[in-house]
């Protein structure tokens, strides 16, 4: 006899484990979605904060631009005001570029390696419950 039929026969033990194992998928499926959710709010509060990082900084980028270009105007020409700014810029834009795994790909990776695959401490570990198998040789019970 195999464990399907011996689940599918009608006993009261078996009736039991079948609840009791209803009872744990249950909670073990409750428990996945609020992992998930707990997982994707920390993955969604990264992303929006690396995204107003990104818009801070290019609004101070906008000012200092700016005002660089409002000191070298009183300087030089505004033409070459312009164009030096221009010039420094693409040079941001070119560091950036050359150290982007540095500086953004390779923190994000570790951030959302972490939130993903992060190990449990011991006091949040789930605790499984045990269940009796029944002993073969039979429903009856001692």
């Amino acid at each position: 006899m195999n464990l399907f039929e011996k689940l599918t026969s009608n006993s009261p033990r078996n009736e039991k484990t079948a609840k009791d194992l209803k009872t744990y998928l249950s909670q073990r499926y409750d428990l996945l979605k609020l992992e998930l959710l707990e997982k994707s709010s920390q993955i969604l509060s990264v992303i929006l904060s690396m995204l107003i990082v990104v818009v801070c900084a290019v609004a101070v980028l906008i000012y200092l631009s700016s005002a660089l270009i409002s000191w070298l105007t009183l300087a030089l020409n505004a033409g070459w005001a312009y164009t030096i700014v221009c010039v420094i810029l693409i040079g941001i834009i070119l560091v950036v570029l050359h150290y982007k795994d540095t500086l953004f790909i390779n923190p994000l990776i570790r951030k959302f390696s972490r939130i993903l695959y992060a190990e449990k401490d011991e006091s949040e570990k789930v605790i499984e419950p045990e269940i009796e198998m029944p002993k073969e040789g039979g429903d009856n019970e001692q």
